[in-house]
C-alpha cells in the first residue's frame, strides 16, 4: 500500500556525469516511484556550501517539501542531487536531521578520469564561469572555488571523483540501504541495472522505455555569445526573450542555432588521461577493495601505448 510521504525516502546522490539524469527519468516511469520534477535541488547541502553556488537551489524546508506534494500516494518519493556524494560531511548530517534513517540511497560511479572531463565539458557548455582550458581548470579549481563564492562545486573536477572516502561514508551510515551502480554496467545493460534497482527498492520489475535519451554530450558552442543566448536564466537570454516574444519563433531560432552554432568537442588526450589516472590510481584501488569489484579497466590507460 502506498503511503503519504512529505519528504523523500529515495535519493540519487551522485556522482555527477555518471548517468544520474537518465536514471532519475527512468525511475519516473515506475507507478510506485515519484521523482521530483526539480532535479538537483541540493537542499541537504546548500546551507553549508553557500546559497549562491548552485543554480535553482532549494534553501527552505517548506520549499523542499513542496517538491513532493502529490495527489497520488507512492511507496517512494525521490530526488537527485549529485553533489550530495561529493560532500558527505554535510549531506549525511542533514539526511539524519530531515529524512528517515531508512532512506534508500543510490550511488552511480563513473571512471573518475572520464567523469572529470565530462564534468568540464558540461560546464564549458552551460556554465558562463567556465572559460578555461581543461588543464587550467584542473590546476586552478580548488583556488577559484575558495575565492569565488558564486562558483559551482561541480567545478572541483578532481575532488568530485575521489570516490573512496565519499562512498565509505555513505556505506558506514546507511549500510544495506545503499545501492551502487557502475556507469560501465549501466551503459552496457540499462534494463538489467533497472531491474536491480527495483529489487533493491523491493518493487515489481516493470518494462521501462529506455529509448528516450536524456543527456547527450560530445559538443560545445562555437563561442560564448551563443552559449549565453541559449543557457538558462541569464541577461543575454532575457534580452532576446524581450525582443522576440513569440515562443514558436524563439524555438525555431534555438534549433537553428543549436544546429549551426555547435561543434564537436575534442577528446581527452592520452597524456592527460595518464596524468589523471595516476592521480586517481590509489583511490581506485581502495574503492575496488571496498566494493569487492575489479576496477582495473579504470587504470588500464597508464599502460596504453602512444
Amino acid at each position: 500500500m502506498a503511503l503519504k510521504i512529505d519528504l523523500p525516502n529515495l535519493l540519487i546522490v551522485g556522482a555527477a556525469k555518471s548517468g544520474t539524469t537518465s536514471l532519475h527519468n527512468y525511475l519516473k516511469q515506475h507507478p510506485q516511484i515519484y521523482m521530483s520534477d526539480h532535479k538537483e535541488p541540493h537542499f541537504l547541502i546548500n546551507s553549508e556550501i553557500g546559497k549562491d553556488r548552485i543554480h535553482k537551489a532549494i534553501l527552505k524546508l517548506e520549499d523542499y517539501k513542496e517538491m513532493f506534494k502529490t495527489q497520488e500516494h507512492y511507496l517512494y518519493k525521490g530526488e537527485s542531487s549529485v553533489m550530495y556524494l561529493a560532500y558527505p560531511q554535510y549531506s549525511i548530517k542533514n539526511i539524519r536531521k530531515y529524512l528517515s534513517p531508512k532512506v534508500k540511497i543510490i550511488i552511480m560511479l563513473r571512471n573518475p578520469v572520464e567523469r572529470a572531463f565530462a564534468g568540464y565539458l558540461h560546464n564549458l557548455r552551460y556554465n558562463p564561469m567556465e572559460d578555461l582550458t581543461f588543464d587550467e581548470a584542473l590546476n586552478t579549481s580548488e583556488g577559484r572555488y575558495k575565492q569565488n563564492k558564486n562558483i559551482s562545486p561541480d567545478t572541483r573536477y578532481l575532488h568530485v571523483g575521489r570516490y573512496f572516502s565519499q562512498v565509505s561514508s555513505f556505506l558506514a551510515e546507511f549500510k544495506d540501504n545503499v545501492h551502487i551502480i557502475l556507469y560501465d554496467d549501466y551503459v552496457e545493460d540499462i534494463n538489467n541495472c533497472l531491474e536491480k534497482v527495483f529489487a533493491f527498492l523491493d518493487l515489481e520489475n516493470i518494462k521501462v522505455d529506455t529509448s528516450i535519451r536524456h543527456m547527450q554530450g560530445g559538443w560545445r558552442f562555437r563561442n560564448k555569445f551563443l552559449r549565453n543566448v541559449l543557457i538558462p536564466d541569464n541577461k543575454v537570454k532575457s534580452f532576446f526573450k524581450m525582443i522576440i516574444s513569440n515562443k514558436k519563433i524563439r524555438s525555431l531560432l534555438r534549433k537553428k542555432v543549436m544546429h549551426f552554432g555547435t561543434v564537436k568537442t575534442n577528446k581527452l588526450s592520452i597524456e592527460m588521461t595518464r596524468k589523471l589516472t595516476h592521480y586517481y590510481q590509489e583511490d581506485i584501488r581502495e574503492l575496488s577493495n571496498l566494493l569487492n569489484r575489479d576496477l582495473n579497466h579504470w587504470v588500464k590507460s597508464i599502460d596504453r601505448p602512444d
